[in-house]
């Protein structure tokens, strides 16, 4: 029985078929100072008992089990899934190759119940590596995401409207939002997920604040894995580009962005401009630094017109490249967003 002072809280780790970090990451949770807690582990993958027996050998606790008989093969379709078979007040999702410090679920369930108006509860982060060994500031300067220069923490709390200023102005530490606490009921009052490879997280946190308060918990800290295959590190532009078109539909589409900028027409336009600043500023970023490093000339060059029709990207990508004195064959100067296939 869950006690009136301390609410249930459903830690959801889903898993397709890499299993080799699952010890870990149970540990992490294993070893918080919160007793409420139900961990929900989600096959999607098909495994066979080797993971149940994994986690009975490594959760010394009650746990609960779900299993998906076909794939789902669209990510955020899965989270859903969690949020909607989670038993507790507040909800976490932890990836299978990431972990929690202790303490971290105390934390944030303290920022969530010492104010109701807060919708989101974002962590502090520690980078690691692969083996789960912290990153040195040198190392975590050498990522392609990194921004080392940001050294300033976030304030205990922010509306929803800075919490957006804050984290694409580049004034604060801030990388993911996957691993965020909020109500579940919430959640699910949002739309949960929305069917994005990339973002869906973003997607959550914006829609849960805005209107609202988030609240940045510095002894909170949830440990990233940063590795190539991690983060969407290992996208494709082409896939990267087709997300990036998803996730500008999503701002002027969804019901409760729409309904935020029907009551704060003041507030609205300056916050959508940030959030699709972000997205093609996200896309610029890897196309001038990872594609290129890992692309052929000509393919890196068409790469830079798969973006759909952004104004602001344009006229920067037109500026850059007659900078530089870059030229590229003329089949590839058709319409924006037409320079290649948007997937492969």
């Amino acid at each position: 029985m869950t006690s009136p002072t301390q609410p249930l809280v459903t830690i959801a780790v889903p898993l397709h078929k890499r299993l080799h970090f699952l010890p870990d990451v149970l540990s992490s949770i294993a070893a918080q100072d919160y007793p409420e807690i139900e961990l929900l582990i989600s096959d999607n993958g098909l495994n066979g008992p080797e993971l149940r027996e994994l986690v009975e050998e490594h959760y010394p606790r009650p746990y609960t089990f779900r299993r998906n008989e076909v794939i789902e093969e669209v990510m955020s379709r899965h989270f859903n899934q969690l949020v909607e078979a989670a038993a507790g007040k507040y909800f976490v999702l932890l990836c299978d190759d990431d972990e929690i410090a202790p303490g971290f679920v105390s934390s944030m369930v303290e920022a969530l119940e010492s104010d109701p108006d807060v919708g989101v509860a974002i962590p502090n982060i520690e980078l690691t590596n692969e083996a789960g060994e912290l990153l040195s500031p040198e190392e975590a300067a050498q990522l392609p995401y990194s921004r080392p220069e940001l050294k300033q923490l976030p304030p205990e709390k922010f509306s929803g409207a800075d919490f957006v200023r804050l984290w694409v102005g580049g004034k604060c530490r801030f990388k993911t939002f996957v691993t965020t606490m909020a109500r579940t009921a919430e959640i699910e009052a949002v739309g949960g997920y929305p069917p994005m490879p990339t973002g869906d997280d973003d997607a959550v946190a914006l829609k849960l604040s805005l209107g609202r308060k988030a609240a940045f918990c510095e002894k909170a800290v949830f440990r990233n894995r940063a590795y190539e295959a991690s983060g969407g590190l290992a996208i494709s532009p082409w896939v990267l580009a087709a997300d990036i078109k998803r996730w500008l539909e999503f701002l002027d589409t969804d019901p409760v962005l729409q309904e935020y900028a029907a009551s704060h027409p003041d507030e609205w336009p300056e916050i959508r401009r940030l959030m699709r600043h972000k997205a093609w500023g996200t896309y610029r970023h890897r196309w001038k630094g990872m594609y290129r490093e890992r692309m052929g000339r000509l393919e890196w060059l068409r790469a830079g017109f798969a973006l759909p029709y952004i104004p602001e990207y344009y006229r920067w990508l037109a500026g850059y490249l007659f900078k530089r004195g870059l030229s590229y064959p003329r089949r590839l100067l058709r319409a924006p967003g037409q320079g290649a296939p948007t997937s492969r």
